[in-house]
């Protein structure tokens, strides 16, 4: 079986990146205050998927980032 890679990050994988916590990138981006991907509210509003892509990062942090 082959894995798929995602084309998008994690607030976990992009933390150290940023030098900010998971759960502040989590809450900026919920508010649209952190241009480097977005976060979708589930159909039923319980959950909240939050996707960061790796061009975007890039260009916020101003430096090419490597990505497994």
């Amino acid at each position: 079986m082959t894995t798929k890679k995602r084309p998008y990050l994690t607030p976990e994988q992009a933390s150290p990146l940023l030098g900010m916590s998971p759960d502040y990138i989590r809450a900026q981006l919920r508010r649209g205050m952190l241009p480097i991907g977005h976060a979708m509210k589930s159909p039923k509003g319980k959950h909240w998927r939050f996707m960061i892509y790796p061009e975007m990062l890039s260009k916020y942090i101003g430096k090419e980032i490597k990505w497994d």
